[in-house]
């Protein structure tokens, strides 16, 4: 799609690529949790229960139904360090699948170092100043 007319005409059934790139990156949360589709925290069961939704409805996603949960997953995965634009772009072979740095501040590990590391840097910054 390359313009906004093309756009505007486009089914449902176009974007279709979406629901391929969530399943994409459902499975490489999967390897990186435990590798098992079934105990994974990522999985299409334990998932649906985290959004409240049909187990169903999330299959019919990743297979290519357009719907307001693909917004949901769209926006859950971007705080999981994924890019949108990867996700949504048609042509995305140029896009970076993962954002640098940019969602960092959803991530809680990251922001808790964060805190940790600026504090010593304060205390640091304090004994130097002491030290002039």
């Amino acid at each position: 799609m390359k313009d906004i007319e093309e756009i505007m005409r486009a089914s449902s059934e176009d974007f279709s690529y979406i629901g391929e790139r969530l399943r994409q990156i459902r499975d490489e949360l999967i390897e990186k949790d435990s590798g098992n589709k079934r105990d994974s925290e990522f999985s299409r069961k334990k998932l649906a229960e985290r959004f409240g939704i049909d187990y169903y409805t999330l299959v019919n996603v990743e297979r290519g139904t357009f719907s307001y949960t693909s917004i949901k997953l769209v926006l859950y995965y971007y705080t999981l360090g994924y890019n949108m634009a990867w996700i949504l772009t048609p042509d995305n072979e140029f896009i970076p699948k993962h954002n640098i740095g940019e969602n960092v501040v959803y991530q809680t590990d990251v922001q808790e170092e964060y805190r940790e590391l600026e504090s010593d840097i304060v205390e640091a910054l304090m004994k130097f100043k002491k030290k002039i």
